[in-house]
């Protein structure tokens, strides 16, 4: 996947990530020829305030798209911007006020709502405060057309996130099984290789098929068949870590992503996930196994070629009699080279 693609990925995955990478932009074009305006007519704090929070608004885009902490982020971005536009309004009168309208819209699209309504409240009281307005009717048209702003921003971003996440989830949840489908996969795994790599960190990929699929269909039925996917990742995800991942390939294939897992970590794992599979009946005279190939992240492997390993175990696993563990070890690829033995290893039994 080319870096443009991993960049749209994220941005269409991830709403806030959005939000705050379109904040900075709009941020650093709208407001640098004001910081030129001010600083040729001398107006050096209202100039330095606004190039100052450029400069923190820059860097916290930078920020989160090297950590992903959007609210953190978000956060930090709406404190600053309600914090700046109220001292504009010390400093600048009646100018500073068309700037509320801007940094309320903005906290909703950025903090958590809890934090975007105290940075809205402060805001209009430091306004109503610090303002130059005419009379008490003036005052009070400000503050009920900026309550209004308010209202309609948080109402919008409620809405526009629920819809979101309704999309998202269908977009990348196996409507079945309810495990993240083979497009989450394409956005994840790539992502998890590349944060391993970076950190020098094991992490361990599996490959899992359940055995005889198509007898189970057969013989009982495609009904009985779907309850039995669905009972299968229940199982599986029973015995799971909370930041382990399972995905659904297609049909009766799974991939399952163990982040920050050795070789031996990865072992004893799966094996449970085996005997998990096969412990209990699925239904009247239904017993269910799955065959399991597994790959160790390696230097030189990007994610399809580490799929492509722990795919090839899990064949491996299926010509040996099934209802197995095969590992393909990451120093298989130098013996791949040279043209050394590549078998698939077995797991050593681990109980």
């Amino acid at each position: 996947m080319s870096t443009s693609s991993t960049l749209y990925s994220r941005l269409r995955g991830d709403l806030r990530l959005s939000m705050i990478t379109l904040f900075g932009a709009l941020t650093f074009v709208g407001i640098a020829p004001f910081v030129a305006i001010r600083a040729s007519r001398a107006e050096w704090l209202a100039a330095g305030l606004d190039a100052g929070m450029m400069l923190i608004i820059a860097g916290s885009v930078a920020y989160v798209w090297r950590t992903g902490r959007t609210e953190l982020v978000g956060s930090i971005n709406a404190v600053v911007v309600s914090l700046v536009c109220a001292v504009l309004t010390g400093l600048l009168g009646e100018a500073g006020h068309f700037w509320t309208y801007t940094a309320l819209a903005a906290n909703f699209m950025l903090a958590p709502r809890w934090l975007a309504a105290a940075c809205c409240a402060v805001l209009l009281s430091a306004q109503l405060w610090l303002g130059s307005f005419s009379d008490l009717v003036a005052a009070a048209a400000f503050l009920t057309s900026a309550l209004l702003v308010t209202l309609f921003a948080a109402v919008f971003v409620g809405l526009s996130e629920r819809q979101h996440r309704q999309l998202l989830a269908m977009a990348t949840l196996d409507p079945l099984t309810g495990a993240p489908n083979r497009r989450a996969l394409e956005v994840e795994l790539p992502e998890a290789v590349q944060h391993h790599r970076q950190r020098a960190e094991p992490m361990a990929l599996a490959v899992l098929d359940l055995d005889h699929f198509k007898r189970i269909n057969d013989r009982h039925g495609h009904e009985i068949g779907d309850r039995v996917l669905v009972d299968l990742v229940a199982r599986i995800q029973g015995v799971l870590r909370k930041r382990d991942r399972l995905f659904r390939l297609g049909g009766e294939e799974f991939v399952l992503l163990l982040p920050a897992t050795s070789a031996g970590g990865a072992r004893a794992a799966l094996e449970k996930v085996r005997r998990a599979v096969e412990a209990q009946p699925m239904g009247p005279d239904l017993r269910a196994t799955v065959s399991v190939g597994v790959a160790m992240l390696a230097a030189e492997d990007d994610w399809p070629s580490l799929l492509a390993r722990a795919d090839e175990a899990m064949y491996e696993a299926k010509r040996r009699g099934r209802n197995q563990v095969r590992m393909y070890p990451p120093s298989l690829l130098a013996g791949d080279r040279r043209g050394g033995n590549t078998d698939p290893q077995p797991l050593p039994a681990t109980g």
